[in-house]
């Protein structure tokens, strides 16, 4: 005798204020708030471990400098895409 089971939930749509809520996250900026806490603990290895100051100060210069390149340019960007 065959069993029958009741039918699958389907799938609903996400609302639209949690759609709202996800694009008003600014992923760029939480990107260089991760990249520049990753410099800080390598530049904090090199410090604390090797004791080399050039090294660490390198590492937090070259992570600034990754920081401020994405975002002046990744800005820019998004700018343009929002004209079109």
């Amino acid at each position: 005798m065959p069993i029958h089971l009741p039918p699958k939930a389907r799938a609903k749509a996400a609302p639209a204020r949690r759609q709202a809520a996800t694009d008003s996250i600014d992923w760029l900026g939480l990107w260089a708030l991760s990249l520049g806490f990753c410099g800080i603990i390598l530049a904090g290895i090199a410090y604390f471990m090797t004791g080399d100051n050039v090294g660490a100060s390198g590492i937090l210069l070259g992570a600034a400098a990754v920081i401020a390149v994405v975002v002046r340019f990744g800005a820019a960007g998004d700018e343009a895409g929002d004209k079109n």
